[in-house]
């Protein structure tokens, strides 16, 4: 029987409960309605491609007496709900997976936890799913370039955890200037809260965002990253000690040398938006998120951050116990005061290959700290951004779609509900 224990996804195993149970759901919307027993098919198959998301959770003890947390092979089938209702996963709905699925109408789902994998991760599991259903429902031809498929060598390079190699010696990481107080939306908001979380859907056309990046030499992200700080900038023109950061997320993998890994392997950047850049003109202010974003991105300095992080999680295993552990997590206090005013992430392209002709939309949610949080994709010659909100008034969101039209862009928004992600069972608790 397989098991190994988890090591890059300690922190959010022992951070996840029920309020923020660290879980995502990335949703595609397809041309027509959804034939259920061709997506079964495609599923099956799909999960043969991917042993290593076919796991369960299991605390073990170490020969030093210590609880930790393990993934053991499960070899029950993934589940799709015929419903848009997440099932709860590592539990019985969920067949104990730490993912599974659901279709409705013309769209489908897949449900995940972070301690599994990331956005990264759930992307290749979603683009095979696509292609085999496109396959078996449109095109038996369907070109299959760019896509995992049963049946492939699967590489030890997708199943082995970077956290479990050597940390490189002599690291140089540039030095990353010093940060004023991140401004906390969740004790300073210039906005009522709302009770529960809002899901925001807004679409923006690619090409015409696209156009406006090249034009100006910089990236997706950092525009995006730079129209939320500004919006959040506009509605605290005298933040005091305390300044708009936008906690920009980054994929690990590059730096690490290990591209085609499993693991949860996000982290995050700080951009600020201090007193100076706030003053700048746009085209200036692009150039420094870039200048910060470059220098965080730095190999050296995502590696000592991965090392770093690691080591500091390797003392909290030190406490003999996984409860132990969990209350000193919960004793970390608020987390925007750590990960910054609001967060952005974007995977990158969907890249979904011959099958996303077929694909219509893709909006991401997830349970996060955040008070304003931005999921980015980008499939169909549209950026889909769903937007984590926490408000009772559209301030934040009024202000970023401002900003955009202020240099030319359209952000239409186009649906919003509450926010939908799936549950998580117990899975901490020793009885399991």
């Amino acid at each position: 029987m397989f098991m190994k224990r988890i090591i890059s996804e300690r922190f959010v195993t022992y951070a996840a409960n029920e309020k923020w149970p660290s879980t995502a759901r990335i949703t595609i919307k397809m041309c027509d309605a959804i034939d259920l027993a061709v997506m079964q098919e495609a599923l099956a198959v799909t999960q043969q491609r991917y042993p290593y998301f076919c796991v369960r959770f299991r605390i073990t003890n170490g020969d030093d007496g210590r609880e930790y947390f393990a993934l053991e092979d499960n070899p029950r089938p993934w589940v799709m709900q015929p419903t848009s209702k997440p099932a709860c996963l590592m539990g019985p709905e969920s067949n104990d997976h730490l993912l599974a699925f659901a279709c409705w109408d013309d769209s489908f789902a897949i449900d995940f936890f972070h301690g599994l994998t990331d956005g990264a991760g759930a992307y290749h599991v979603l683009r095979t799913l696509t292609y085999e259903y496109c396959r078996h429902r449109y095109d038996s031809q369907l070109s299959r370039e760019g896509v995992r498929v049963a049946g492939d060598d699967i590489s030890p390079e997708e199943w082995t955890d970077p956290g479990s190699l050597p940390r490189p010696e002599n690291l140089k990481p540039i030095p990353v200037p010093a940060m004023a107080r991140p401004l906390n939306l969740r004790k300073e908001a210039a906005a009522p809260h709302r009770e529960g979380v809002e899901s925001v859907f807004i679409q923006m056309d690619e090409k015409q965002v696209m156009e406006y990046v090249a034009a100006h030499g910089t990236t997706p992200a950092t525009l995006l990253s730079l129209l939320l700080a500004r919006a959040v900038g506009r509605l605290h023109p005298d933040g005091g000690d305390a300044a708009p950061c936008v906690a920009l997320a980054i994929n690990q993998r590059p730096a690490l040398g290990t591209p085609q890994a499993c693991q949860s392997l996000m982290s995050g950047i700080n951009l600020l938006l201090n007193s100076e850049v706030r003053h700048m003109p746009i085209d200036e202010q692009l150039k420094a998120f870039r200048s910060l974003i470059v220098t965080q991105l730095n190999p050296d300095n995502v590696l000592a951050d991965f090392y770093g992080f690691k080591e500091r999680m390797d003392q909290l295993e030190m406490l003999p116990t996984i409860a132990a552990r969990r209350q000193a997590m919960a004793a970390l206090g608020d987390m925007a005061d750590i990960m910054g005013t609001c967060g952005l992430s974007y995977v990158g392209k969907a890249n979904f290959g011959a099958a996303e002709r077929y694909v219509r939309e893709m909006f991401a949610e997830v349970s996060s700290p955040f008070e304003l949080l931005f999921e980015v994709s980008a499939i169909s010659g549209k950026f889909d951004i769903t937007v984590l909100y926490h408000f009772a008034t559209d301030d934040y969101l009024d202000a970023f779609i401002d900003e955009a039209r202020q240099i030319g862009l359209l952000a239409t928004i186009v649906s919003r509900r509450p926010l939908q992600v799936a549950p998580i069972a117990a899975f901490y608790t020793t009885d399991k």
